[in-house]
């Protein structure tokens, strides 16, 4: 990953952490629920690459997955 992504990724993710945080439900054009046969967890879109996440709801913390490009997000979801 650039440089230049992997710290527009580190402030994507710095402001997911801090809505987080606050009480209420996480939304946005960038956030996405992923809904498979075995779990459940979100995506959030920065530029080519998705930050795949679950929130564990009684600590708030996000619990960060993976970080895909997108030409190879099908084929990590398959994997997982």
């Amino acid at each position: 990953m650039p440089v230049a992504e992997s710290a527009r990724v580190r402030r994507s993710l710095e402001r997911l952490a801090a809505d987080v945080a606050q009480p209420g439900r996480i939304s946005g054009k960038s956030v996405k629920t992923i809904q498979g046969t075995r779990d459940m967890f979100h995506r959030l879109r920065v530029g080519d690459y998705r930050v795949m996440y679950d929130v564990i709801e009684g600590d708030r913390v996000i619990l960060v997955l993976g970080i895909v490009h997108r030409r190879d997000l099908e084929g990590w979801l398959r994997r997982r």
